[in-house]
């Protein structure tokens, strides 16, 4: 049994590797099982497809994502400070990962498929996030503090793709941490 993980596995990590950092959806099975150095069946064996292989990589970056509300809700700190750790965490993650937002979005665009992973990662972020902007703002108008919440969100995850998309985020250096975090500071002011 411990093989057939380690084969798995490994065509997972190579996956996550290929999408996530290289931002590569185009890549062939026969390139993937080169990569992760097993042979082609095996790839074919424990995920049929290059569709299935993606849904791994988003299931990863979902079960990524869910870490960092946990680690926020663990956090000894009040809402502006817990808003601010989750922003600089998910950019980071986002940053780690800029093609997994890539498939992402190629999925819901093209496919017009409702990814289960997505709505999950929305339906967390607002259980997570919502309370927080209520306590924050003292506002408890459903449709202002959801407004908030998207434009919190978009102002997360959009500069991230300039960035990638683009090679462009409006003169602000997001690979330098001060930068992030002064924009951070500067969005959770903005909206909230």
């Amino acid at each position: 049994m411990g093989g057939k993980m380690d084969t798995q596995d490994k065509i997972i990590a190579t996956a996550i590797d290929m999408v996530g950092r290289q931002i590569n959806l185009d890549f062939t099975v026969r390139e993937l099982a080169e990569k992760a150095n097993v042979n082609l069946a095996s790839v074919n064996y424990y995920f049929r497809s290059k569709y299935n292989l993606f849904n791994e990589v988003e299931k990863y970056f979902v079960r990524q994502s869910h870490c960092i509300y946990e680690e926020m809700a663990r956090l000894n700190a009040g809402p502006r400070e817990k808003i601010k750790f989750w922003a600089i965490k998910t950019m980071e993650h986002i940053m780690e990962y800029p093609g997994i937002i890539y498939l992402i979005v190629t999925k819901l665009l093209h496919n017009r498929v409702k990814s289960t992973g997505i709505v999950d990662l929305i339906d967390t972020l607002e259980c997570s996030i919502t309370p927080l902007i209520e306590e924050l703002t003292g506002i408890s108008d459903d449709f202002t503090v959801s407004a908030k919440l998207m434009q919190l969100f978009s102002g997360v995850v959009a500069p991230v793709l300039f960035y990638y998309g683009a090679g462009r985020t409006f003169n602000i250096d997001l690979q330098n941490k001060k930068d992030r975090e002064a924009y951070v500071e500067s969005l959770i002011e903005s909206i909230l």
